[in-house]
């Protein structure tokens, strides 16, 4: 009963608005729409309950391990993941539409996998590498996600995968590339599926799509054994294929924090077109006959182009073109700009900087028209990042520079008091 909408019943019937029947309806449908909602503290409480009682294991284990006998051992080394098991399957049976049950359970039983193996390579001498440890625990482990639908062992899942990617191609040497990431990632997509499908206003979905963004920017750079200034493109690929996902509907429609894919592909392809509006990076690519054989066989680079390429085809249809946020079309408009840059490392550069302005009023024509602060600013932070880049490799007067920050901040100024001012506009002409 903490809704707003609860609190105010009372006055709204005194002032005859509503009255007490229509009032009494709307106690009775928020209660039963609480009663069908998981307790969201039960099942945080739950799951970090699960949490500490495997962390308290371990440390009572790790006290008296030198005392023990290889098959006390042994027995310590399985009897987590045997019971662990035995809950689940409890859960499973019996409580199976408990939230909280169903994640705590499955929490503890991931960490005890990771447990019972670390444990049996310990007392029979197993060696191994720390990446090939992470692989096996996530392969043995993911199960866990389909049989107790658990949203919690799941982003479990996406941090150990992405530590197994991140261990084998930047902390291991000499340096592999972590092939597996991207089928040990598959196998995971389709309870972000069913996430989307049916509970799409729930906080794990949000945590997913941000998880799943964060793992693949984190990892994509073990393609670095390509050439430096193919990898970045790549990434451009990558930041706008996020912006695309980020406008499907279901996850379009939630707030915006909620939207992982549309943040992380809009601010990291925004700070990827502020490091190509210098000029060092064309004049690297100006060489040409260097880069067009390495572009050309650059099949990270071309398998993300096509992607990116089939869903911006995809959602032109199912909306329009015109309707898709203009950052979406980012990736087409840097392989042009590269092709440029063979002849013209100079215009190329010029060209960054007039997209990146025209991104910035674009952002902020958006802001304004869906009535967002947030949006709305944002457009202004990309146009005063824009200057601030140009201060420093653009020869020009301490009194012309001072002159556009002071423009910029009377912008901010302006368009948030009109804003403002307009939100109070449209809420005086609705009373």
């Amino acid at each position: 009963m903490s809704k707003p909408i609860l609190k105010d019943l009372h006055e709204l019937v005194e002032a005859t608005i509503i009255t007490e029947e229509t009032a009494q309806k709307i106690r009775v449908y928020y209660n039963q729409k609480e009663a069908q909602v998981p307790n969201r503290l039960v099942i945080v409480f739950g799951i970090l309950g699960a949490l500490l009682v495997g962390l308290g294991i371990i440390l009572i284990i790790a006290h008296n391990w030198d005392t023990l006998g290889k098959v006390p051992k042994l027995a310590i080394a399985l009897l987590p993941m045997l019971v662990g098991q035995a809950v689940c399957g409890f859960v499973f049976l019996k409580k199976r539409d408990h939230t909280a049950w169903r994640e705590s359970s499955a929490a503890f039983l991931f960490l005890s996998i990771a447990a019972s193996i670390s444990i049996v390579s310990q007392v029979y001498n197993i060696e191994g590498t720390l990446h090939g440890f992470l692989f096996l625990w996530m392969l043995l482990a993911f199960p866990v996600i389909y049989v107790m639908q658990s949203s919690f062992a799941s982003l479990l899942y996406i941090l150990g995968i992405t530590w197994y990617a991140c261990q084998l191609s930047y902390f291991h040497y000499p340096n592999e590339t972590a092939w597996w990431y991207w089928g040990l990632l598959l196998l995971v997509l389709p309870h972000y599926y069913l996430l989307y499908t049916k509970r799409s206003n729930s906080n794990f979905f949000a945590f997913h799509s941000w998880f799943i963004a964060a793992s693949i920017t984190t990892v994509l750079g073990m393609f670095g054994n390509w050439l430096e200034e193919i990898t970045v493109i790549t990434y451009i690929n990558v930041f706008c294929f996020f912006i695309l996902i980020g406008q499907v509907e279901k996850i379009y429609q939630r707030r915006l924090i909620t939207n992982g894919f549309l943040i992380a592909g809009s601010l990291g392809l925004i700070s990827i077109l502020l490091f190509l509006s210098f000029e060092e990076f064309w004049i690297e690519l100006s060489g040409g006959r260097e880069y067009r054989p390495e572009l050309i066989d650059a099949y990270p680079y071309w398998i993300t182009f096509g992607l990116a390429i089939a869903l911006l085809i995809w959602s032109g249809i199912r909306k329009s073109f015109l309707s898709l946020n203009v950052k979406s079309y980012g990736f087409i408009i840097v392989l042009l700009l590269v092709f440029i840059s063979f002849q013209s490392p100079q215009l190329a550069r010029i060209l960054t900087n007039i997209i990146l302005f025209a991104f910035g009023i674009f952002t902020i024509r958006d802001g304004a028209q869906q009535n967002r602060l947030s949006l709305l600013n944002y457009g202004l932070l990309i146009l005063t990042a824009l200057i601030i880049c140009r201060f420093f490799d653009v020869d020009m007067s301490f009194v012309v520079r001072g002159l556009l920050f002071v423009a910029v901040g009377v912008g901010f100024f302006v368009a948030n008091a009109w804003m403002v001012r307009k939100r109070k506009a449209e809420l005086n002409s609705n009373v």
